[in-house]
């Protein structure tokens, strides 16, 4: 009898441990995945993030009319980072990487309730990728001039200068920015095959033309702007191909992936971002075909970031994070992460990948020596004043006027740390605190992979516990009591002022024509009174509003191997559990003592 009781027990501890985990990791991947919410442009359907109000109604592309509300066909979108800008590039591999992960970890995502939200994000981008698809050898590739918009400090709210409209066709093409975004459209074609067929048609066919269109003109990199400046576009066709391989099925596509992939920007490559695809290219091409030559090339790029590698391109910090640059090193870690959790527990990879995924998504809730988290609003030492004007809302153009932030942005990551962990929660500072779209998509991806829901525990549209906000302005005004306490910020991608990132550590290829500058990470320096930051990198932002119990969290992930739970950051739920465990635990030793 006793062991009957004692093994009923032990079964219902393990389910409210599990609950009390799941709670935690599907709130902070809702959180993460709001914070696209938080960069929404264009007319806005909902008032889940309730300082967020329309913006940039009448960017529109050439030729085109506004729709009956008053609206151009380029209005909606996201914003880069902390600014009023839409760069197609990061945006489209951003979407990418949002229907990679969700392909990856549907089950975990919607077991944390949250796949209809995780879907409206994701198609929130692509609609906008369609859009900018204006015909057929015609894309879009950026919405607003980066140093006009740079140069003042306001609110997306506020903007109200003629934004400017880059694109490329077959006599200023661009190769990389094409690739990347049939790349997006192709992967959501797959996440929406089954739930809306004639969606995910739509994205197949646009991301075919777009494929056409890139194989068919003069290959090069985009120069239509000077942000975001690719080092190559091999890794991006060897990825666009696979893609389409994937949505397809059709032979021709992976053929033309096998013959990209021996460029050496792709197959000798050793991390992975937004201008680079290669790693990320290895490993679905190991998942595709099980050829040896992939699986080698992949574990000798991850190999490279774990700890007592002797490639010399990782620096690890004394807290634990292995540091790529200055230039928003949390993103690459993040990201890099991902890839290798999606190696270990999908592709029977060995255990250690496994361990730097969960090591590298420990460090950023706040498992390190300085006990500081990376992610605005989790934990007692989360971000507060991130690079980002739509959550600092000045009403003067003072990047310093209010002191704090405003309102309150939640889930986004920020840029991270130098190489000896130090981090000041600087605003004026973007290389270290802006955030931006493809920063989130390794968070986004680590959480997909780290969180086992139980059941619905969030919904699955915006706000999950109460907002802190209070009125959502769409004008400038700063009126509201919304907390500052938990913003946090990124830094954009390693780019010179001038936008160019180089994120690859090994391209060799050359890029005909245009700008493929490799990433200064030292320039660009932001003026007190304005910040004209540059970054490269992805939109930042992400606001939202939500549940004020997520202030204090000491996070436990990664204290050890087996960890399982990030923290105890919603301290009510761990403490329930906490309450349980101790009185689970004295009946035990009462029966035992009977």
């Amino acid at each position: 009898m006793k062991s009957i009781v004692l093994l009923s027990l032990i079964i219902y501890l393990l389910l409210i441990i599990n609950l009390v985990k799941s709670d935690e990791s599907c709130y902070l991947l809702k959180q993460s995945l709001l914070f696209y919410k938080a960069q929404r442009a264009g007319r806005l359907p909902d008032n889940d993030i309730p300082w967020r109000g329309n913006s940039v109604l009448n960017d529109k592309s050439a030729g085109s009319s506004l729709d009956s509300n008053g609206d151009g066909d380029l209005s909606k979108g996201y914003f880069d980072a902390g600014d009023g800008v839409k760069f197609n590039f990061p945006m489209a591999y951003s979407m990418t990487m949002l229907g990679w992960s969700y392909l990856e970890y549907s089950s975990n995502i919607e077991k944390c309730g949250l796949g209809s939200l995780y879907k409206e994000v994701l198609k929130w981008g692509t609609d906008f990728l369609i859009a900018s698809h204006t015909s057929d050898n015609v894309f879009v590739v950026q919405v607003g001039n980066g140093d006009v918009d740079h140069a003042v400090w306001q609110p997306p709210e506020d903007i109200n200068y003629v934004r400017q409209i880059y694109t490329i066709d077959p006599s200023n093409p661009g190769t990389d920015i094409a690739m990347e975004a049939a790349s997006a459209l192709s992967a959501a074609s797959l996440v929406f095959k089954t739930s809306d067929p004639t969606y995910s048609a739509k994205c197949l066919q646009n991301a075919q033309k777009l494929y056409t269109f890139a194989m068919t003109s003069p290959m090069q990199v985009c120069t239509a702007s000077n942000f975001y400046s690719s080092t190559g576009y091999w890794d991006e066709v060897t990825w666009g191909s696979i893609w389409l391989f994937k949505a397809t099925n059709n032979q021709t596509y992976m053929n033309n992936a096998a013959l990209y992939y021996t460029y050496d920007n792709t197959r000798y490559a050793n991390e992975f971002s937004w201008d680079n695809k290669g790693v990320g290219a290895m490993l679905l091409l190991h998942q595709l075909t099980g050829e040896s030559k992939y699986k080698d090339n992949l574990e000798t790029a991850f190999n490279v970031w774990l700890p007592g590698s002797t490639a010399n391109v990782i620096t690890y910090t004394n807290g634990g994070l292995a540091w790529l640059r200055e230039w928003g090193p949390c993103r690459y870690s993040l990201v890099m992460g991902f890839l290798q959790s999606v190696y270990s527990i999908k592709n029977g990879g060995d255990s250690k990948y496994n361990t730097f995924y969960k090591s590298q998504l420990s460090y950023v809730v706040g498992n390190n020596t300085n006990k500081q988290s990376f992610i605005t609003g989790y934990g007692s030492k989360a971000p507060k004043n991130p690079h980002h004007r739509a959550a600092h809302h000045s009403t003067t153009k003072d990047i310093n006027n209010p002191k704090d932030n405003t309102y309150q942005l939640l889930g986004a990551l920020v840029g991270g740390p130098g190489k000896n962990d130090e981090w000041v929660d600087d605003r004026t500072n973007y290389v270290t605190n802006e955030v931006a779209l493809d920063y989130n998509v390794g968070l986004v991806g680590s959480l997909s992979a780290f969180a086992t829901g139980v059941d619905a525990t969030s919904s699955s549209t915006g706000s999950t516990t109460p907002s802190t906000t209070s009125t959502q302005p769409t004008t400038g005004s700063t009126t509201t009591s919304q907390s500052t306490t938990s913003s946090t910020s990124t830094t954009s991608t390693t780019t010179s002022t001038t936008g160019s990132q180089s994120t690859t550590s090994t391209s060799s290829q050359s890029t005909t024509s245009s700008t493929t500058t490799s990433q200064s990470t030292t320039s660009s320096t932001t003026t007190s009174s304005q910040s004209t930051t540059s970054k490269t990198t992805t939109s930042t932002t992400g606001s939202q509003s939500t549940t004020a119990s997520q202030s204090s969290t000491t996070s436990k992930l990664g204290e050890s191997e087996s960890d399982d739970y990030l923290g105890d950051s919603f301290s009510s739920s761990i403490g329930r559990a906490d309450s349980v465990l101790l009185i689970l635990l004295s009946l035990i030793s009462l029966i035992f003592n009977l």
